[in-house]
């Protein structure tokens, strides 16, 4: 009897440890933290540490080309579409709605937008 009751507890012990130490996030997070390019993940990062929500501009990759049911998808997050050029679209908004955006199946990935200059001569 008592070997039976340490194998239980052994039991219990083992299912709670797998349950809660497998991961931090959930796997729909860890799939849409995949989408996002390193730059835009260390950004993203540093403004939630900062505190300071300050609108960020980014490059989106579609699944296909971008549509009226995706405007309305990234215009209800508050997400506001800068330019489209088939399935490649800039975009600007909030690091919250960014992250959100990166949920959806029709991203395929996101980077930060890179301001360049022209070469001087």
């Amino acid at each position: 009897m008592e070997n039976l009751n340490r194998l239980i507890i052994c039991t219990l012990l083992m299912f709670t440890s797998t349950q809660t130490g497998c991961s931090q996030k959930p796997i729909k997070d860890s799939r849409a933290e995949a989408k996002l390019d390193a730059p835009l993940r260390m950004k993203l990062s540093e403004v939630k540490q900062t505190k300071v929500d300050a609108p960020l501009k980014c490059l989106v990759k579609l699944n296909g080309a971008f549509d009226e049911e995706k405007k309305r998808v990234f215009s209800e997050i508050g997400v506001s579409v800068l330019t489209v050029l088939k399935e490649i679209i800039t975009i600007e908004g909030q690091p919250d709605a960014i992250r959100k955006i990166a949920t959806y199946h029709f991203v395929h990935s996101i980077s930060l937008s890179q301001i360049r200059y022209p070469p001087r001569k």
